[in-house]
C-alpha cells in the first residue's frame, strides 16, 4: 500500500481534513443496521491522528478507526496507546454501501509489515512521506503500515 504525504498528520500543508459528520453519520447507521450502539467517540487530538468510535454489538465492542487527513477506514478489535489490534469485520463490507466516500483498508493491508532499512534508514515500504514523517518514521519505529496510518505520535 502506498503511504500518501502527511498520512501520518505530522507537517501537513494545505491537505484537506476528512468529514468527522459524515463519519459519525456512517457509524450511527453501521449501529442502526446492526443493532448495536455507539459507545464513545473520540477525536483526534495532539498525540493521536485519527478519530475512533467503539461500537457495541451483542456481547462484543469493536473500534472503527478513521485516519483525520485521509478517508482511509480500519476495524479493530482493540486500541491501546501504541497497540491496535487490526481486524476484518462483517461490517466492512456494509461500509459501502451507506457511502462510498471512505476507503475501508483490511487487515492484511494493515498489519503489512513496515519495512525501513536500519542500515541506510530508507523506507522499503512504498511512499510519498515528507520529511518531516520519515523523521517522525525513524524516531517511533512503527511495525506495521497500520501503525504510521493510525498513530500516537506526539
Amino acid at each position: 500500500m502506498l503511504l500518501l504525504n502527511g498520512i501520518t498528520g505530522i507537517h501537513v500543508d494545505a491537505l484537506p481534513e476528512v468529514d468527522s459528520l459524515q463519519f459519525k453519520r456512517l457509524c450511527y447507521s453501521l449501529a442502526n443496521y446492526s443493532n448495536g450502539k455507539i459507545l464513545s467517540f473520540e477525536e483526534p487530538h495532539a498525540s493521536q491522528n485519527f478519530y475512533k468510535i467503539e461500537l457495541g454489538l451483542h456481547n462484543e465492542s469493536i473500534f472503527i478507526l478513521l485516519n483525520c487527513l485521509y478517508p482511509f477506514l480500519a476495524f479493530a478489535s482493540s486500541v491501546q496507546y501504541f497497540k491496535i489490534e487490526f481486524i476484518d469485520h462483517s461490517l466492512s463490507n456494509i461500509v459501502s454501501g451507506f457511502n462510498e466516500g471512505f476507503r475501508v483498508l483490511s487487515a492484511i493491508e494493515t498489519n503489512q509489515q513496515f519495512e525501513l532499512d536500519e542500515r541506510t534508514h530508507n523506507l522499503l515500504t512504498e511512499n510519498n512521506l515528507n520529511e518531516a514523517e520519515i523523521n517522525e518514521i525513524l524516531y517511533w519505529k512503527p511495525k506495521t503500515v497500520g501503525d504510521v496510518i493510525f498513530n500516537f505520535w506526539d
